[in-house]
């Protein structure tokens, strides 16, 4: 009776878990930042290579994270 409940367990847990593309594109995941000025620390890089563009109003810029985290980004491109 125990292996059956354990069998349950197991068999309901593998519906719960991400799909790996999902989890993929979140990653690559542009970020837009349309305030006033775009404060790169704000935001927080999935991965590096991930990609925060500030625009409408914001700095016209693109940065490109070198590592996940806050303190990662570079800037790439000024309009």
């Amino acid at each position: 009776m125990k292996r059956i409940i354990a069998g349950l367990f197991l068999l309901a847990g593998i519906g719960l878990a991400a799909d790996p593309d999902t989890v993929t594109r979140e990653g690559w995941r542009v970020l837009v930042d349309t305030n006033a000025t775009t404060v790169v620390t704000i935001h927080t890089a999935a991965k590096a290579g991930q990609m925060l563009s500030g625009n409408v109003g914001g700095s016209n810029a693109i940065w490109i994270a070198t590592a996940p985290g806050t303190n990662g980004w570079v800037k790439a491109v000024q309009k």
